[in-house]
């Protein structure tokens, strides 16, 4: 059974276009985006590394926009780069300074088929 351990651990794997949706959802409530990776998460030892997510686009004042479409990409391209690894989108909260949502998003074994 893969771990499965944050916010959507009782459910199985979710779709392209469920995971925009809780991006995108989490985006709206004005939560930080983050996707991170992890290949033995079950260690003592472990640290999940970050995959930076650079905004797709400028806009015309110069301001970096990130879209949730945008997101599921970097998770995919992710996955497909460390295709051994559990990669995990986590939302942050910059009013409560505390992780609002964080799940899951691919196994090493759903990696290797991506």
């Amino acid at each position: 059974m893969p771990l499965r351990p944050e916010t959507f651990g009782y459910l199985p794997p979710l779709s392209h276009q469920q995971m925009e949706a809780q991006v995108s959802h989490a985006m709206a409530q004005g939560w930080l985006p983050h996707v991170e990776f992890a290949e033995n998460p079950n260690s003592a030892d472990f640290y999940w590394q970050n995959w930076p997510l650079r905004p797709a686009r400028i806009e015309a004042g110069g301001k970096a926009t990130l879209t949730a479409s945008h997101v599921v990409g970097q998770i995919e391209s992710c996955a497909r780069r460390h295709p051994y690894a559990y990669v995990r989108f986590a939302a942050y909260s910059p009013q409560s300074r505390l992780t609002e949502l964080a799940f899951i998003c691919t196994t090493p074994e759903e990696g290797q088929s991506a």
